[in-house]
């Protein structure tokens, strides 16, 4: 395996160990407001297919869900395919695709393997991405490489909602990891139109970060509309 595959690869364990010790403190049983206040940007209509991509068990699915979307996502980890699925009360229908483990049932489709293996996918009916906590989550190298797998992997005009986390990176360890403005812009600039929606101080919402020590924590919401 070559240095830079052990760099992509080598987090998986460590979040399949975070799922099996239940220690997902990123994890919010109420909707995520930066979905409810923005999600209306991306003007889609009705049965389209959002992308989800590390998913987790997220109750932001069963909001989309709720509103008339279908949802396609990918999680690494069995324990949170299967949690939410439980969770939701519904019996999926299990079947292997590629590298994958699909499970299906109403309105989701969640795929169990490695979002480096996407482009193995049919990702032609993808129609918009909702990233809330995947590009935070990877660290530099991976960031690049998950940027240009989107933009190979997805249509040319699939729009994204994006919330990104801005804060001195040598005051703390991520994951979440530090992604600001500029980033964002070097990552998706030459084919999206990248609009910052709105910046949101956690500092001033959450003690928990302030008590890490951080002297600046902002997270922020982008509308990724292609160019063209």
């Amino acid at each position: 395996m070559q240095p830079k595959d052990r760099l992509l690869s080598e987090p998986n364990e460590h979040w399949l160990q975070r799922w099996r010790d239940r220690n997902i403190g990123w994890h919010h049983e109420e909707f995520n407001p930066h979905l409810l206040n923005h999600w209306t940007v991306l003007e889609l209509p009705e049965d389209s297919l959002v992308f989800a991509p590390l998913c987790g068990k997220s109750r932001d699915m069963v909001w989309l869900a709720q509103r008339g979307y279908r949802v396609r996502g990918i999680e690494l980890s069995p324990l949170a395919v299967e949690s939410f699925f439980a969770e939701s009360g519904l019996q999926p229908q299990h079947e292997s695709v590629g590298e994958f483990e699909r499970w299906s049932a109403g309105p989701y489709e969640l795929y169990c393997g490695d979002i480096f293996e996407l482009e193995r996918l049919d990702n032609e009916a993808v129609d918009a991405v909702y990233d809330r906590a995947s590009l935070v989550a990877l660290n530099p190298l991976q960031r690049s490489h998950y940027a240009r797998l989107l933009r190979r992997a997805l249509p040319a005009g699939c729009p994204m909602l994006l919330v990104a986390m801005d804060y001195p990176q040598h005051e703390m360890t991520g994951p979440p990891f530090s992604v600001d403005q500029p980033e964002v812009q070097r990552l998706y600039g030459a084919d999206y139109q990248v609009d910052l929606l709105h910046s949101l101080d956690l500092l001033q919402e959450s003690e928990r970060y302030r008590e890490q020590g951080l002297s600046r924590l902002i997270e922020q919401v982008y509308h990724l509309k292609p160019l063209g």
